[in-house]
């Protein structure tokens, strides 16, 4: 469980760090034929550029610099976040526009 929060708060943070105006939803959906359980933490921040949608969940990276001294951080908590989830069978996936949240 400790794990799971770990993961929430990673998401979540990331998402209220990069959004100063608009806002940050949470949601859940259960899925009992499959026995899955699929959480989307959806933001209208400043969005990801195709580039760097990989790149986001290595260790220590950011979009780019710039974004390491505006907003603070190390450029763990997504790939925690990843390795986490992956431990647990599950996956992690992003979509994101640059400029309209992620």
């Amino acid at each position: 469980m400790q794990r799971c929060t770990q993961v929430l708060y990673n998401l979540i943070m990331n998402a209220l760090k990069f959004t100063t105006q608009g806002e940050v939803s949470v949601g859940s959906r259960h899925n009992p034929r499959l026995g899955t359980v699929e959480v989307s933490v959806t933001d209208t921040g400043i969005g990801i550029s195709p580039a760097h949608l990989e790149r986001i969940f290595e260790p220590f990276e950011q979009e780019d610099d710039s974004e390491k001294r505006a907003f603070g951080g190390v450029g763990l908590g997504l790939s925690i976040s990843r390795e986490i989830i992956q431990k647990h069978g599950g996956k992690i996936q992003v979509k994101s526009v640059a400029g309209k949240g992620s």
